[in-house]
């Protein structure tokens, strides 16, 4: 896998800003759990009325639910990116091997892919209306 070069002046407004992210992320879920926990199972034992209540609220801690799902998903990616870093591949392409855009970083710091390769990956048809592919 080829290296690439960023910049300690790059690199250091991107790791910030993934603490930053994970600071938020770590306490939206420690605000769900205690949330959910404290509100909406209780609501679920005798409080709720009728059948259709209890199945909002069914519905209701299963959205959250996968909301923290995805919040724990994209604490993931962000270990991820450190180890990447610690390892010097950050901002590789794990399909091309090319480089990451660092504009494409900082928009979403932990990506795995560039541009071009993350098209391709969430619509594979898209190769035909690629110009060119690295």
């Amino acid at each position: 896998m080829r290296r690439v070069t960023i910049t300690q002046r790059q690199l250091k407004p991107l790791l910030e800003q993934l603490a930053r992210r994970e600071q938020d992320l770590r306490a939206s879920i420690a605000e769900e759990r205690r949330r959910t926990n404290v509100e909406d199972y209780e609501q679920l034992d005798g409080v709720v009325g009728d059948e259709a209540d209890r199945a909002f609220v069914e519905t209701a801690i299963d959205i959250e639910t996968g909301r923290a799902e995805q919040q724990i998903k994209e604490l993931r990616e962000i270990e991820a990116a450190r180890e990447r870093v610690a390892q010097g591949t950050f901002g590789v392409c794990v399909d091309c091997g090319g480089p990451i855009e660092y504009e494409r970083l900082r928009i979403y710091t932990p990506a795995v892919r560039c541009a071009e390769c993350q098209t391709l990956y969430e619509d594979p048809g898209a190769r035909s209306r690629i110009p060119k592919l690295h």
